[in-house]
């Protein structure tokens, strides 16, 4: 089974973040989770190029570094 996370953008490290067990860990470029759209979670990839976004059945979506989003890990 997997857990929900809250991931979050830091602007320092110009990185995705989860908080895991009370520590924060960096999503890198190609790590695989599921991202909720609404109620749904919906496997996808996370990539950078002019900024971070995630591929999603074939679809590609820019991620906003001002929300959060909840994941399964």
């Amino acid at each position: 089974m997997m857990n929900k996370y809250n991931m979050h953008y830091d602007q320092n490290q110009e990185q995705w973040l989860v908080k895991l067990r009370g520590r924060e860990y960096a999503l890198h470029c190609g790590e695989s989770f599921e991202l909720y759209i609404g109620q749904k979670p919906i496997p996808c990839r996370l990539e950078l190029a002019d900024k971070w976004y995630v591929i999603m059945n074939d679809t590609s979506f820019d991620l906003r570094a001002n929300s959060q989003y909840m994941i399964n890990l």
